[in-house]
């Protein structure tokens, strides 16, 4: 076996799926995000009340590149079956995943001052801000554990080769 040729665990036909799942919700998020985000709003009384705020935009300029980016990679995974590639560029797009996560947070560019009591406006800004933590969290951890697999995969495809 040739050097970085190692397969990665699970059929071809599951790695495309998934590639193609990934790549129809990116293109999903990036029509809503761009297109329809006024519909993230507090509907009440035949009125729309957006919860994003301007901010929202400057995110944008972050989160776009790195969807077109998944889209493109997912794409490439599609043509070319090799381990070391896919999972080098899936560890890639985790950590600009976790720093576009991170933006989000720190513009946070939500306000849910429209909502109808203190109490859950209080209680969802809450929940969202832990839910972007345990994105970040959850993200860091899965780019940290998959590098590590890789580079014992490659040290072993060296070892053998």
């Amino acid at each position: 076996m040739k050097l970085g040729m190692t397969k990665k665990p699970g059929t071809r036909t599951s790695r495309i799926m998934m590639a193609i799942i990934a790549i129809a919700w990116c293109i999903a998020t990036l029509i809503f995000f761009n297109f329809f985000r006024d519909y993230i709003a507090y509907y009440h009384d035949g009125m729309r009340e957006p919860l994003i705020t301007s901010e929202f935009y400057k995110w944008l300029w972050i989160h776009n590149p790195l969807l077109i980016l998944t889209i493109i990679s997912h794409s490439v995974f599609l043509v070319f079956e090799r381990y070391g590639l896919r999972e080098s560029i899936l560890i890639f797009l985790a950590i600009l995943g976790v720093a576009s996560t991170a933006v989000l947070l720190s513009l946070f560019p939500f306000d849910f001052s429209v909502l109808p009591s203190a109490d859950v406006e209080k209680w969802t800004e809450l929940g969202l801000r832990i839910a972007l933590i345990l994105t970040i969290v959850s993200m860091s951890f899965g780019a940290l554990v998959s590098g590590n697999t890789l580079i014992r995969n490659l040290a072993r495809d060296i070892k053998d080769y």
